[in-house]
């Protein structure tokens, strides 16, 4: 018996251990965070790590998209941060929010890229100054950083806003002077107070990741911290769609219903009038076929009309059966006979010329007869 199989099995062997030890000796297990796309609630709320992280501090907090007050039941103590476009905040909203203000609450809010001066909730808060002011950055540095740029830095950047004169008397923090306009303040509103902020960049997405962003945010909530709910509007619901449609699309409403009605009677079934129509012996048509039907009938009694129909029966009858061409009298009587299952005394009868206007009819009834047959 050979040994060279088995010799060949333990060298395979070998060379399959030996890779195998190779690998788990320099195999080395590592941990690797692999950045994603933000999916889920987290792609559409930008406070979403701000809730979450609130929540880890057992800091009583709600992200909402709505001022309903069912189910925004503000309360002294309570604060509030709106995300959204503040101009979409109506008249009533507005007037509760700034009552509620007063009554101790703390409102964190932006006034947009244009300081929106002239809304209903700045009108009710009575804050803003409308004079212009410069596009300007600040750097936020965390507490205990040594000096110059850092990876936990945060910038500030947008347009200033200034505060009118009673709102900069109560100023108790902020980012920015008076002069020049701020980029942060934080005022007082008899037992509330008011966090203006340039933009809410750094309370969003991934910017919380930042030891910057982390401690400023803290000390914009710190107010009510402990004291109340945390309420995260991060947008703001419109009008309903079907409400939208009725006041801005009712043109385009317009339009397409009047395509639908053109293609409706475009492809519509035509039945015609609703009146009857008109009595066959009335029919114009008819009348003139009749007409000139009875002037040839008087002219000769009808024998040239008979004459007429007599050719063209025999017309038809040569076309499709050319071998009658040769056949005449009784002959060809016979031949039409025998196609149209008529008596040869009927048909002889009917290519006679007609005595009176009964043989007429009788013979041309004969004759449309045989012109009908295949």
């Amino acid at each position: 018996m050979s040994r060279s199989p088995l010799y060949a099995s333990l060298l395979a062997l070998g060379v399959l251990v030996l890779l195998a030890g190779a690998f788990f000796a320099t195999f080395e297990r590592k941990e690797v965070t692999q950045p994603i796309a933000a999916h889920g609630e987290a792609s559409y709320n930008r406070f979403f790590a701000l809730e979450q992280t609130l929540r880890q501090l057992d800091v009583p907090v709600t992200a909402l998209t709505t001022l309903d007050p069912q189910r925004l039941p503000l309360r002294p103590g309570d604060t509030l941060v709106l995300g959204d476009d503040i101009s979409r905040v109506d008249v009533d909203d507005a007037a509760r929010i700034a009552a509620w203000v007063r009554a101790g609450g703390h409102l964190l809010l932006s006034p947009g890229s244009t300081v929106a001066t002239h809304t209903a909730l700045f009108e009710a808060l009575n804050l803003l100054d409308p004079r212009p002011a410069e596009f300007a950055c600040s750097a936020i540095h965390p507490m205990g950083s040594a000096a110059g740029k850092s990876a936990d830095d945060v910038q500030l950047c947008g347009r200033r806003f200034r505060l009118n004169p009673a709102a900069v008397a109560t100023v108790e923090a902020s980012v920015g002077d008076a002069q020049d306009g701020y980029l942060f303040a934080r005022t007082r509103i008899a037992a509330g107070s008011v966090s203006l902020l340039v933009n809410l960049d750094v309370l969003s997405g991934n910017q919380l990741r930042k030891a910057g962003a982390q401690q400023f945010g803290w000390r914009l909530l710190a107010p009510n911290i402990g004291l109340g709910r945390i309420y995260l509007v991060y947008a703001l619901d419109g009008m309903s769609f079907l409400k939208l449609l009725l006041l801005k699309g009712w043109p385009a409403l317009l339009a397409l219903s009047l395509l639908l009605a053109a293609w409706m009677a475009m492809r519509s079934e035509r039945f015609g009038p609703l009146m009857p129509a008109p009595a066959m012996h009335r029919r114009a048509l008819l009348e003139h076929v009749q007409a000139a039907g009875e002037f040839v009938y008087r002219r000769d009694g009808g024998r040239s009309l008979h004459n007429l129909v007599c050719q063209a029966v025999l017309a038809r009858l040569r076309r499709r059966d050319p071998a009658s061409t040769m056949l005449h009298g009784d002959a060809l009587y016979a031949r039409l006979a025998q196609r149209s299952q008529l008596a040869p005394e009927q048909i002889a009868h009917a290519f006679q010329s007609p005595a009176n206007a009964q043989a007429f009819r009788a013979s041309i009834i004969t004759l449309a007869r045989l012109r009908s047959r295949p």
